[in-house]
């Protein structure tokens, strides 16, 4: 049953309970309503909140986004790794949540502390004292006389106002301690108002951006975007949406809002550069791979082999939100597997067209690759850059002896070669630019160790806020243009949209790819001496 949809298994357990409903069992009715009348109903009756689930989903094990909690109050569970005293007495906790291995630290909790639970707190603080702090990261607080570290194994629920732009709860208060929960599963969640959950948000299409009218947009600047603070709303990052308009970061933040479930599985667990732009696309832009002080601890990190500092990462929506507020225009990540930066994860071909090429021949370019790599074997997806060109993209599945970076890109580069040896006149491999007027550079080089390409659906700092657009095939043709996607058009077009549906399961073997296309004739990449061996 488990890869039947929900509303199928609903109706069979319905059927195998039945019998049972006067005893100790009971099945549990659902509704099938607008999620935020829903919620809006349960938190009248004083309840927590409610769990929705997609109705046509199959079962999936482990954590997803089928399933959803929306709750009516701001509450969180907290890890305890510190406290402060006065006098003897308890004054503040020092908490944190979980990011991967490492415990970050969110902030104090200075309130709520009755003489029951103190009475009850204190002393477990105490039993679980420890000299060196469990807090990592450049937001972790120094040691001090009146700061106590405790081995983070207390797990408290607190109430709280919100998230500020770095990360950190304000105005939290404890509840209680939950000994039911591991402090291991304790990951930040994010409480925002019932309209912006996105229970709610599954129940109606996503809003247009430009529907609202400057005094809507000022009324509501001071909301935070998935409970995070965005300072400066109004600031203007592109002065031109393409209808004569400014795009603010506020909005930037709502686009993420409204793209990032689709995003982030294109970004989880991959290395992530970020191109800022703090004062708009007509200011300094600079490239950020590692954390700086101040960092959201909504941004992950991970560690790179042979790197003194851990690259960034973007494994949630609310990361995405938190990239906005710093100004992230552009999103890059690495092409590797997730959680794997030395394991190749997907072939990128950048077709880069010189400014006398049409873009018609750009996309006659894209289908002719598509057809050599799906003659080798593998499956090809397409997405506009948000520039002037395109990206075919093919993903690769995990083998069993793993392949390494000059393998995958000494195969891209082996399939662009042969296509500019089969049509010199439209394609060059070279990078130099007096080679390429009237033609396409077929660029190959985004298939090494350290290089990224833009992420699928990631703004551009570039004029009228364009976007790197996932296409289907059937989009792929003659009249294409892809200056219509935008920060503006984008939510709602793809919210029509199946592009790249079967990107998850099109993971394709690149060692076979490369056997096929030597018993075909084809140029064969040269594999390294291990490898070979």
């Amino acid at each position: 049953m488990r890869a039947r949809p929900l509303h199928e298994r609903k109706r069979r357990l319905a059927e195998l309970l039945a019998p049972l409903n006067k005893g100790p069992i009971h099945y549990v009715e659902h509704f099938v309503a607008p999620a935020e009348s829903v919620l809006r109903s349960a938190c009248r009756m004083s309840l927590e909140g409610i769990v929705s689930k997609r109705i046509d989903a199959p079962y999936s094990a482990g954590r997803g986004g089928d399933w959803l909690k929306s709750k009516c109050r701001a509450g969180h569970e907290v890890v305890i790794g510190g406290w402060t005293q006065e006098r003897g007495a308890l004054r503040s906790l020092l908490v944190g949540v979980h990011h991967g291995a490492r415990l970050v630290y969110v902030g104090r909790v200075g309130t709520g502390f009755g003489r029951r639970a103190v009475a009850g707190l204190v002393p477990k603080l105490r039993a679980l004292s420890v000299d060196e702090s469990p807090f990592q990261g450049e937001e972790a607080p120094r040691s001090a006389p009146a700061i106590r570290w405790v081995k983070p194994k207390l797990v408290a629920e607190i109430e709280f106002a919100g998230w500020t732009a770095s990360g950190m709860v304000r105005q939290a208060a404890f509840k209680a301690l939950r000994e039911d929960k591991p402090a291991s599963e304790v990951r930040a969640e994010l409480p925002v108002p019932i309209e912006q959950t996105a229970a709610a948000r599954a129940a109606r299409v996503p809003r247009r951006a430009s529907g609202r009218t400057r005094g809507a947009a000022r009324a509501q600047a001071s909301d935070p975007v998935l409970g995070v603070t965005i300072s400066q709303p109004d600031k203007s990052l592109w002065p031109d949406d393409g209808a004569g308009h400014p795009a603010t970061k506020l909005e930037l933040a709502r686009y993420y809002e409204a793209v990032g479930a689709w995003m982030i599985p294109h970004l989880e667990g991959r290395p992530c550069s970020l191109v800022r732009a703090p004062d708009g696309i007509g200011g300094p832009h600079f490239f950020q791979r590692h954390a700086m002080a101040g960092m959201s601890s909504l941004i992950d990190t991970i560690q790179v082999q042979g790197e003194a500092k851990p690259y960034l990462m973007i494994n949630r929506i609310e990361g995405l939100i938190a990239a906005a507020q710093i100004a992230a225009l552009e999103l890059h990540p690495w092409n590797c597997m997730p959680r794997a930066p030395e394991v190749p994860g997907r072939l990128v071909f950048d077709l880069d067209p010189a400014p006398d090429v049409a873009f018609d021949e750009v996309i006659a370019c894209a289908l002719e690759l598509r057809a050599r790599l799906e003659a080798l074997g593998l499956e090809c997806f397409c997405k506009t850059t948000g520039g002037k060109g395109l990206h075919v993209v093919t993903p690769l599945a995990r083998e069993r002896r793993g392949l390494d970076w000059p393998t995958a890109k000494a195969f891209a580069q082996a399939v662009c070669a042969q296509l500019a040896a089969d049509h010199p006149e439209r394609y060059v491999t070279i990078m130099a630019k007096k080679a390429r007027p009237g033609r396409i550079f077929l660029d190959y080089l985004r298939n090494d160790r350290t290089a990224t390409a833009v992420a699928p659906l990631s703004t551009r700092a570039r004029a009228f806020a364009t976007v790197s657009m996932p296409l289907t095939w059937s989009q792929v043709r003659r009249g294409l243009d892809p200056s219509r996607y935008t920060l503006r058009s984008v939510p709602a077009l793809l919210a029509r949209s199946n592009a790249w549906a079967d990107y998850a399961a099109a993971g394709r073997s690149l060692r076979a790819a490369i056997e096929h296309s030597s018993s075909a004739g084809r140029a064969r990449p040269r594999l390294p001496a291990a490898e070979r061996a």
